[in-house]
């Protein structure tokens, strides 16, 4: 059976149409991420608790000033981070060249899986027992303030680096949906 140019065109606009539908909802989905986890950051740097579980310890002092000065890079990567997906799509977004764009999601994809990958391997390596002080060489006593920290606090920190994860393979999901949409233009 042989496709018609017409066909092909109708079947390309198709296609096409898909990939933009999917990257759409890649890119908001991303932003809503790092909403919710820039929100949460400024809610605990405010002194909130909840998610974080019940040690004494969950906040990290920002007494020196390398301390708050680590802090204001930190938070500032969060609320670039909230900007990028959208910024892919919208014409707003045109003014920063796509590169920079590009590279900040990949950058930002690949910190994020790997920071909650090495804090889910550090927990199991010591929940395990295989390395009492995990992958960081630090025991909980010296984490969370508690030497036998609760569940509730070992959950939480599951959860915040499942989160982690989750950003990552968001942001990574949306450059590759982007990537697609761009070669589509591209042959089309």
């Amino acid at each position: 059976m042989t496709i018609t140019p017409k066909q092909r065109a109708a079947l390309t606009d198709a296609v096409r149409g898909g990939t933009e539908s999917l990257f759409r909802r890649a890119a908001t989905a991303a932003f809503l991420w790092a909403l919710v986890f820039t929100a949460f950051h400024f809610y605990w740097f405010a002194g909130g608790r909840f998610g974080l579980g019940d040690g004494p310890k969950m906040i990290p002092e920002t007494g020196t000033t390398k301390d708050l000065i680590w802090a204001f890079v930190i938070t500032s990567m969060f609320v670039v981070g909230i900007f990028l997906p959208v910024a892919l799509t919208r014409p707003w977004g045109r003014r920063i060249p796509r590169w920079i764009t590009v590279c900040c999601l990949w950058i930002g994809s690949a910190l994020l899986v790997v920071r909650g990958g090495a804090g889910l391997l550090d927990t199991a390596l010591r929940e395990t027992g295989l390395a009492d002080r995990g992958l960081t060489g630090l025991t909980y006593q010296q984490i969370t303030g508690d030497a036998h920290p609760s569940l509730n606090t070992k959950v939480s920190g599951i959860c915040i680096d499942a989160y982690f994860i989750l950003g990552g393979l968001l942001y990574g999901r949306t450059v590759l949906l982007h990537r697609r949409l761009v070669r589509g233009a591209d042959e089309g």
